[in-house]
């Protein structure tokens, strides 16, 4: 049996990687160590796990870069795309900049409920002047009046959409009917944050950097940023293990020991990792 393997993938891990860390040397435990992020599964106040190392995540040019930011509440009320602003992150950080990109949010309600409508209907809205609309948002009818033309009275969000621009209506917005035979619908639409792509990662990040959205209507959204600053600390491609402490607020803040494992000409898929070994 190997060993070890040459993909970026569990079963590749070195078989006797969880014996540095008082485990059982098994293809089981080997499995579980593998791009663990659970802190304190192996050693007290640390996150221990074995990583593949690409090439191209051993480069220097990402240390101090913000690498990616994740999106923690969509927030809501935005009548135009959400703007992307980064605060702090160190002396000298500077350059980072970001793109959001919309969705359908709970929220939205019923301008004009229409008629001829059933519950369970699918009816997509009218993406007029979004050109950015790259997944349609669609709404399922939760409930209608069936005393009044069976106009529509509830709403359920059947798919919230991706919207890099938003419909030139986002108020009374009309909509087609997917399934069913309704007609007249009219939606005023609440529009969060969906995700957030960097379009620069800037430099001389020392710290992960503050997120903040903008745009007209908008609040409540809120992300968080993470830095691609360990790729200079990793020495060689193949496997290592990943130490990583954790921070105590005030009084000692996060550090990160590599040790090399199997040192390796290169390995592939290097595609698992990347929010901790960004290419």
């Amino acid at each position: 049996m190997a060993q070890w393997g040459k993909v970026d993938r569990k079963e590749d891990s070195p078989i006797w990687a969880p014996a540095q860390v008082g485990k059982t040397q098994d293809r089981l435990q080997a499995n579980a160590l593998f791009n663990n992020t659970t802190s304190d599964a192996y050693i007290t106040s640390m996150t221990v796990g074995t990583y593949a190392v690409g090439v191209d995540e051993m480069s220097d040019s990402a240390v101090g870069q913000v690498a990616s930011v994740s999106v923690t509440a969509a927030g809501t009320g935005y009548t135009e795309r959400p703007t992307v602003s980064f605060s702090g992150g160190g002396i000298g950080a500077s350059g980072a900049t970001a793109q959001a990109t919309a969705k359908i949010v709970t929220g939205s309600t019923i301008h004009a409920g229409g008629s001829g409508y059933a519950p369970g209907d699918v009816v997509t809205i009218n993406t007029s002047g979004a050109a950015g609309a790259t997944t349609s948002a669609k709404f399922n009818i939760a409930t209608v009046n069936a005393s009044a033309s069976n106009t529509a009275l509830t709403l359920t969000i059947n798919t919230a959409g991706a919207f890099t621009t938003l419909p030139t209506r986002v108020a009374n917005n009309d909509v087609t009917a997917t399934t069913g035979s309704g007609t007249g619908l009219r939606i005023n639409l609440a529009f969060g944050v969906l995700a957030v792509t960097m379009t620069a990662n800037g430099t001389g990040f020392t710290s992960a950097p503050s997120v903040s959205f903008g745009g007209a209507g908008g609040s409540g959204s809120t992300a968080t940023a993470a830095l691609a600053s360990e790729q200079s600390k990793v020495t060689h491609a193949g496997w290592v293990l990943r130490k990583q402490t954790i921070p105590t607020v005030g009084i000692m803040p996060s550090r990160t020991q590599y040790e090399t494992l199997v040192a390796m000409k290169s390995i592939s898929g290097s595609d698992t990792d990347d929010s901790l070994l960004p290419e």
